[in-house]
């Protein structure tokens, strides 16, 4: 008797010590949370503390408070996380192509495709996306490109129109992973989080930094050498002085290999992103992090083997001209250059900078985070489409299908580059590529 009320009286103890120790974290979590909001670039490095200690709890981060902070970033409380991508006519083109793909998925699966002693080189893919995995008619987008190749099993879950918040609250990519045990996780999101119905008039203001700023000349530097693969992490509002000078000896030499042209846009473009589009941003970044924690609690023991791979979109041109064919009849515009538009930006250039801006530290917050995990891939393809009308002398716009889609000529080359990290084609210290460099090198 006496040992079972010591038992007893130890299981109280411990009991009470976790759950004062889980309520501690989740304070602790919760004044992170407050931080993320009051200074949100204090998240962006995977050395930042901020950082850090948020990860360390996260799994006392639950998704209800992360859609919160975003709807407060765009200030209705009304807004939810769900798109249209299964309802309406999308949902239904959606459907149809899904279900096409699961059907060549299904052949291609039965006998021994999986057999690695019979066929080495085949992979299954699990793809988990919006638009530029699954564009249901009139373009042939990264999938599509994918699914065509003959040692690649391709299940996808992407749809055109569908949010990243969407599909990481959804959790279904869990159970395909879980049923399909795939080799490769692809994903690509966070483009339609931050267009759709307007959104973007949230994360940008018509009353930009002065030119002249302090912070604009070392936002340029950041610029610089993060184009030069150099880990100088967006630490606070005032960035990072001393970590900047410490390049300033190489910083002519560094500049002088990339396109300056480029650079002065995105610089220009930084004036106009408010704070709420980086509050967005590291919510976001938390968003993905809990998807890259779930797939490694669903097989750890697998998990760095599983090659997963991320892309955060090319230079998007807001554009409200209407094109031949069936690009007649849809609404070009209103993603990009409507919403600057109301907000009383009119001018092209600075449309066009804003939008490089945004997708530059878009991209960067994917980089920075892959740096967490030895087994993610990210495809930049940050400027690809413009590089690629020049180089076969084509006008600027030539290649845009839409605001947000290239056309079939790019995403067959951009396909190429995820091919090439699928099938164990690019060094493998090499974790970033560019899609740029990719078709330099293998088109000369």
């Amino acid at each position: 008797m006496k040992y079972i009320i010591l038992l007893l009286l130890f299981i109280t103890i411990n009991s009470y010590s976790q759950e004062n120790f889980d309520d501690s974290n989740a304070r602790k979590i919760s004044i992170l949370m407050d931080s993320l909001w009051i200074n949100p670039t204090s998240f962006f490095n995977k050395n930042d503390p901020n950082w850090r200690m948020l990860c360390n709890d996260i799994k006392h981060v639950d998704l209800t408070k992360l859609n919160q902070i975003t709807q407060a970033v765009f200030n209705n409380s009304n807004i939810e996380n769900k798109s249209t991508s299964s309802i309406g006519l999308l949902g239904s083109l959606n459907k149809t192509s899904h279900e096409k793909k699961v059907k060549k998925f299904n052949k291609k699966m039965r006998g021994d495709f999986k057999n690695k002693k019979i066929y080495p080189h085949n992979k299954v893919v699990l793809v988990e996306g919006d638009s530029w995995f699954e564009y249901p008619l009139f373009l042939e987008e990264v999938t599509d490109n994918l699914v065509k190749q003959k040692n690649l099993a391709v299940y996808s879950m992407a749809s055109g129109g569908d949010w990243a918040a969407n599909m990481i609250a959804g959790g279904e990519y869990q159970t395909e992973y879980s049923i399909i045990k795939p080799d490769v996780f692809i994903i690509s999101g966070g483009g339609n989080d931050m267009v759709e119905n307007q959104r973007l008039m949230k994360l940008v203001t018509n009353k930009p930094i002065s030119p002249n700023s302090p912070f604009l000349e070392d936002y340029r530097e950041y610029v610089v050498l993060r184009q030069n693969h150099k880990a100088v992490p967006m630490c606070n509002a005032l960035f990072c002085p001393i970590e900047y000078h410490s390049f300033a000896d190489s910083m002519a030499n560094y500049t002088s290999k990339i396109n300056i042209e480029n650079l002065d846009k995105i610089v220009n473009g930084r004036r106009y992103l408010n704070k709420n589009f980086y509050r967005w941003l590291v919510s976001f970044k938390l968003e993905y992090k809990i998807l890259f924690e779930s797939l490694y609690k669903l097989d750890s023991i697998h998990f760095e083997k599983l090659k997963i791979i991320t892309q955060g979109y090319d230079y998007a041109i807001p554009n409200s001209n209407k094109k031949f064919g069936i690009r007649l009849f849809m609404e070009n515009g209103k993603w990009l250059k409507t919403p600057l538009e109301l907000m009383g930006i009119k001018d092209q250039y600075t449309q066009e900078s804003i939008l490089m801006a945004l997708m530059f530290d878009f991209n960067e917050m994917l980089i920075e985070l892959g740096k967490e995990y030895p087994n993610i891939y990210h495809v930049d393809v940050r400027g690809f489409t413009s590089y690629l009308e020049k180089h076969n002398h084509k006008t600027p716009g030539t290649y845009w299908f839409d605001e947000l889609h290239p056309s079939n000529i790019v995403f067959k080359e951009i396909a190429k580059t995820y091919i090439a990290i699928i099938n164990d084609k690019i060094p493998k210290h090499q974790r970033v590529i560019s899609v740029i460099q990719f078709f330099e090198e293998n088109n000369n």
